[in-house]
């Protein structure tokens, strides 16, 4: 899609996409613009991550705030990684396919 897409249909692609949480990289092909637009895009309609919201986004999982600390701690003292984090924590329930 090499189009650019303006005004409501603009609107709605960026509202849409930020309720359903899909990846902006995503949100900015549909709307044949680059990131830096889309996000000044969506700053004006007032529909941004916060930066506690994107990192979870990219987590794949929600850390509550009774775990925030050790979580933190396990990544930086412990050098684990985000995943193994949350699996030592109880975060994740599912495993995830293993590498091979």
């Amino acid at each position: 899609m090499n189009e650019k897409i303006k005004g409501e249909a603009r609107r709605k692609i960026i509202l849409d996409g930020y309720v359903n949480n899909e990846p902006l990289k995503e949100i900015a092909e549909k709307l044949g613009c680059s990131l830096a637009s889309l996000k000044v895009s969506a700053s004006k309609l007032g529909c941004t991550r916060t930066p506690k919201e994107a990192a979870e986004f990219r987590r794949g999982f929600r850390i509550p705030e009774s775990k925030r600390k050790d979580y933190y701690q396990l990544m930086t003292v412990g050098q684990y990684r985000s995943r193994e984090c949350a699996q030592i924590l109880g975060l994740l329930t599912t495993q995830s396919p293993s590498r091979e």
